[in-house]
């Protein structure tokens, strides 16, 4: 079971407004549309959204478009604004976009692209998933006794972002222009120079220039996302609409936005402004929730929340879906391969292995996903507001790069390789903490529903 996130759209655009909402929800989403007197009222209901849209290309917008901002600077200085992500969508190129940006969490420029929409507001609303995930481990670590760290608040403005820029060289001028104030710029003329510098530095975004097709650099963000500390780095990708318009699986793969071109300035600066600031809130939150652990919490092996801890939270995630609806899924994965390796090197180095696999794992999940050993060689992962779907492609990710990834043990000179054996349960409506992790270790992740 497993409730949509509901967004609101504030600005009625009586052309678009049917298909905008026919994508949301085919992405997922819950949607309502209104003006901003119907949305100020749909703020104030016991249904608050999680994200709301400024359709700047509204015709109220497109005739008092300070009207839309100004609501967009009220609702972050709101008691809203720790649940609440705000996105706009449709500006006009030539607005004056630099006083709102630090009231925004999402631009977008231009024609309204609902499938580009409907990616973005997925990142978004895993933001607040991991708003909602952090005071849930921190209720459950307080039943230890433990203290919480402080509270956390997305940065307003980064000035230090390094970004790694790759593609045609011939409009390198532009984006140093665009970006060169507020951020250190580093060009590689080849994908194979760039991998080479995000393995040895790192840095908060990529910008990927395209020439002509997209679908060679959706192939090298794939390669990234198969590193495990490049998992959630942000990847841009800039390309002509019509070669956009041809590829839409580039909004399902691993590139995390597109601008389309002809574009300015201050949209380039802003755009990448507003990713390199998500990604830097979701690595302080991702700290925030290291720091709540606690050796009562913790397994010593490898450094995960103990099974203990694992099994109480899961108790409070079951409680929490059964008020809300917004379900969760839970995965297992065991090493399968383990008794040959403790047969082959000894059980000394095994648990080298664990606490190693343990390490990835920890690097591959999203901040607000849970990680503990379960058992000697089972590890289980909790992914809170996130269908059965979108965790079993979140696993075989994880899956994959562990795989691939070629762990050492000390007095081996060969490289060992692990074997995975995954599961997957999801949330339904009348599971208890008990019966879904039963699931979870027992059904094949193919067979996960």
């Amino acid at each position: 079971m497993h409730g949509p996130a509901r967004i609101l759209i504030v600005g009625k655009d009586t052309g678009n407004d049917k298909k905008m909402a026919d994508a949301l929800a085919e992405g997922g989403f819950e949607c309502a549309i209104g003006d901003i007197a119907q949305s100020v009222a749909e703020l104030c209901g016991s249904r608050r959204p999680d994200v709301v849209i400024l359709n700047m290309q509204s015709a109220p917008a497109l005739k008092a478009p300070e009207t839309f901002l100004a609501l967009g600077k009220a609702l972050k200085a709101s008691a809203l604004s720790s649940h609440l992500r705000i996105m706009l969508v449709g500006t006009d190129k030539n607005m004056e976009l630099a006083d709102a940006a630090a009231d925004i969490d999402d631009l977008l420029i231009g024609p309204v692209n609902p499938a580009q929409i409907c990616h973005r507001l997925s990142s978004l609303v895993r933001l607040n998933t991991m708003h909602e995930e952090h005071v849930r481990r921190l209720n459950t670590s307080a039943k230890y006794g433990l203290d919480a760290p402080a509270a956390v608040a997305p940065p307003s403005h980064v000035d230090n972002a390094t970004v790694l820029v790759l593609g045609d060289p011939t409009q390198f001028a532009m984006i140093e222009h665009s970006l060169a104030k507020h951020a250190t710029l580093i060009g590689a003329l080849s994908e194979g120079t760039a991998l080479d510098y995000l393995t040895r530095r790192n840095f908060d975004a990529v910008l990927i220039n395209a020439a002509a097709s997209v679908q060679p650099h959706i192939d090298f963000a794939k390669a990234v996302r198969s590193q495990s500390r490049l998992f959630n780095l942000p990847i841009v990708l800039l390309a002509e609409r019509n070669e956009l318009e041809k590829c839409p699986q580039v909004f399902e793969s691993d590139i995390t936005d597109t601008i389309a071109k002809p574009y300015s300035c201050d949209e380039l600066r802003i755009r990448i402004n507003l990713l390199v600031r998500e990604s830097r809130f979701r690595d302080s939150l991702k700290k925030i929730y290291q720091q709540a652990k606690h050796l009562a919490t913790s397994d010593a092996l490898t450094g995960l929340y103990s099974r203990g801890f694992a099994l109480e939270h899961i108790t409070t995630m079951v409680r929490d879906a059964k008020k809300t609806s917004q379900g969760f899924s839970l995965a297992n994965l065991s090493i399968a391969n383990m008794p040959e390796i403790n047969e082959t090197l000894g059980f000394a180095s095994g648990d080298r292995i664990i606490r190693q696999v343990g390490e990835v794992i920890s690097l591959l999940i999203r901040g607000e996903d849970m990680a503990a050993r379960y058992s000697g060689t089972e590890f289980i992962l909790a992914l809170p507001d996130t269908p059965v779907e979108r965790a079993r492609k979140a696993i075989l990710r994880i899956n994959g790069v562990v795989a691939h990834t070629e762990f050492a043990v000390e007095g081996h000179n060969a490289p060992v390789f692990v074997r995975l054996e995954t599961r997957l349960a999801g949330y339904q409506k009348d599971d208890t903490a008990e019966t879904v992790v039963k699931r979870s270790r027992t059904v094949d992740l193919k067979a996960a529903a």
